[in-house]
């Protein structure tokens, strides 16, 4: 009778002992459900009401929270940032993905310098149009319109004083930046239904 190398005993136990643990992990990963995310949905939607209800309660913003009192068809949140930090500068900001699948965001921002932060993140590079089309009325509010060199991204900025108790304390303007790769008219409608 021949004899069986140990070391071959080893292996091929150790081989057929895999074999037979692999077999039902593999089973359960194609076999039962699991998470499996479209990527042309990657974007979650949120619900901003909660967050939007605390920040307009909050008494040391210099400014009163804003959103759009109703979006487009098709349109969806997909972010909120809020940083209310008294030490940093106070920011507001919505996300939203349109109807054909273009990113359009609201930034509020409690000194109207940190539009050139907000631009820099939002419309990189952006310039300020000159001429008939350098501002839009939109939601009763003359905006300025800016856009990137490629054209791809717009932006539309205005300021306004502070409010509320924490306004005799606030240095400068409230800043207001609704940008995004959406068309121009889109951030418009987003700016004109802000309250």
């Amino acid at each position: 009778m021949a004899r069986v190398s140990p070391l071959k005993k080893s292996l091929r136990d150790m081989l057929l002992s895999m074999a037979v643990i692999s077999l039902p992990i593999i089973a359960i990963v194609e076999w039962f459900p699991h998470d499996s995310k479209n990527p042309d949905d990657a974007a979650q939607t949120v619900d901003y009401t909660i967050p939007l209800a605390q920040a307009r309660r909050d008494p040391d913003l210099p400014f009163q929270a804003l959103a759009p009192a109703t979006l487009p068809a098709g349109w969806r949140a997909t972010s909120i940032h809020a940083d209310f930090d008294p030490g940093a500068q106070l920011r507001w900001e919505l996300g939203f993905q349109t109807a054909d699948d273009q990113y359009a965001a609201l930034d509020q921002v409690a000194d109207g310098k940190g539009v050139d932060g907000i631009l820099s993140v939002q419309a990189p590079d952006a310039t300020q149009v000159t001429g008939a089309g350098g501002t839009v009325t939109a939601g009763g509010y003359q905006w300025q319109v800016y856009v990137t060199p490629d054209g791809k991204r717009h932006a539309l900025v205005r300021t306004t004083a502070p409010v509320g108790t924490a306004a005799p304390t606030t240095q400068g303007k409230v800043g207001v930046v609704v940008s995004g790769t959406g068309k121009l008219s889109e951030l418009e409608t987003l700016a004109g239904s802000l309250q």
